[in-house]
Order: C-alpha cells, then structure tokens, then sequence
C-alpha cells in the first residue's frame, strides 16, 4: 500500500515545524539543557501538526525558492517569539541574581550545566522554583496556545515587524528589571540595612573586625529572609506569562 501526502499538507508540515523549532530552541522551559536535543525536535514536529491546518489552506502551489525564504523566515518568527518569552522569564533569574550579589553568594559563583552559565546559587533556586511553577499552573500550555494564535496576526509568509517586535523588547526589558526588583525589593532593603548597621558598629567600635564578621552575618540573614521571597513567585509567574503571551498574540506580520 502506497502512502501519499498532499504537497500543500507536507509544505505546511516544513514550514510550522520550521516556526516552532525556532520557538522550542529559545522559549523557557523548552530551551533547558535538561531537554534533549530528539525531544525538542519531536516537541516542534508535534507543534507543527497542530497548526498545519492554519498552514495548509494559503499555500496554493508553492515553489521551491518560496519554500527557502518563508523557511527562513519561520525560523526567525519562532526565534523572535522565543527570545521575547524567555526575556520576561529571566525576571525570576534576575531576581535571585541581585540576592545573590546583595548576600555575597556571588562570590562563589558555581557552574549550571542546564544553562551552561556560572550563576550563584539563589539565582538559580529562583529559575528551578519558577520552571516548576510554570509547569503545575499550566503555564507551558499558555505559551503553547500563544504560538499556535500567532498564525493569525503573524501568518506563513509574513514580513517580520521589525519595528513593533523592537517596541516589545525593550518593554519586556522595563518589565524583566521591574518584575526582579518587585521581587528581590524587601530583601535587598534589608540587606542593605544590615550593612548600614555594620557600617555604624564598625565607626562605635573600631576594635571589632567587622569586615570579617560581616560576611556570615549577611548570609545567615539572607538565608533566613530567603522564604519572604517565595510567595512573590507564583503571582510573579503568572504574571510574566501572561504578558508573554499578549505579546506574541498582538505581534501583526505586513
């Protein structure tokens, strides 16, 4: 028996996986290192399959050198939609990035084989905390749903809007330092009070090396202050996916 597929159903089935092989390579949680390489290439097929029917029904006869450039151009569609999710994601990593350097954990840094990024320690307790809060409240299906909805402003053939995804980088860049500072705000006041008191003790009383004692001062203090932080992150998430998504959905292609 003989399996034969419609040219426009394989067309539309190279051009969705092209679109959401770049989305899978840059979007969070997909794009960790934990995944591998044959489940993100099956994660972008099976993305492909879903919206191949949005594909198919404008293709008519495509030619070969049509099938190269939208390729390409799919390919920098996903990657643009990726980046932009995974630069509001970031907010959480951010925010255990400035704990680390406010706490002295920074000091330490320590090699993550997920990232493959040298990262202090509560930097990334707050992505391992926020990759699995992003995966019990559905968050993944939330961006999954965003890509397949980005056929319709952004369909197969569509320039890339330069202008408008430019716009939206630099508000997710305001939103990424925002969010981090929302979250890592309280301890970073607190941390700083704590060297404003040394500070103070180290003039009262000189004889004191306060330099020496600091250091374990602020990290008991950090780690006990550690758990102020973590109702933040669910809210924070939910937050920060949601505006991921409004983002890729409201992305219109000339």
């Amino acid at each position: 028996m003989d399996l034969q597929v419609p040219t426009a159903t394989l067309v539309a089935l190279v051009l969705g996986t092209a679109r959401a092989t770049g989305f899978v390579l840059l979007a969070p949680p997909f794009n960790s290192s934990a995944v591998p390489s044959p489940v993100k290439a099956a994660m972008a097929l099976a993305l492909s399959v879903t919206v191949y029917g949005h594909i198919a029904p404008g293709l008519g006869n495509p030619t070969a050198s049509f099938l190269i450039v939208t390729s390409v151009t799919e390919v920098a569609i996903g990657a643009a939609l990726g980046f932009l999710v995974q630069l509001l994601f970031a907010a959480v990593q951010t925010a255990g990035n400035i704990l680390d350097l406010t706490g002295g954990f920074s000091l330490q840094p320590a090699y993550d084989p997920l990232s493959l990024t040298t990262n202090g320690p509560i930097g990334k307790l707050h992505f391992q905390l926020a990759s699995t809060l992003l995966f019990t409240s559905g968050g993944h299906l939330l961006m999954v749903r965003g890509f397949v909805t980005s056929y319709q402003g952004l369909p197969v053939g569509a320039a890339l809007p330069a202008g408008q995804l430019a716009h939206d980088l630099i508000t997710a860049f305001s939103m990424m330092f925002l969010a981090a500072l929302q979250i890592a705000g309280p301890m970073v006041a607190v941390l700083l009070l704590a060297d404003l008191a040394l500070a103070l003790l180290s003039r009262a009383a000189p004889a004191l090396n306060v330099f020496q004692t600091s250091f374990p001062v602020k990290i008991m203090l950090t780690l006990t202050l550690l758990g102020l932080t973590f109702p933040l992150l669910p809210p924070a998430v939910s937050m920060l996916i949601e505006q991921a998504t409004r983002a890729i959905v409201s992305l219109k292609g000339g």
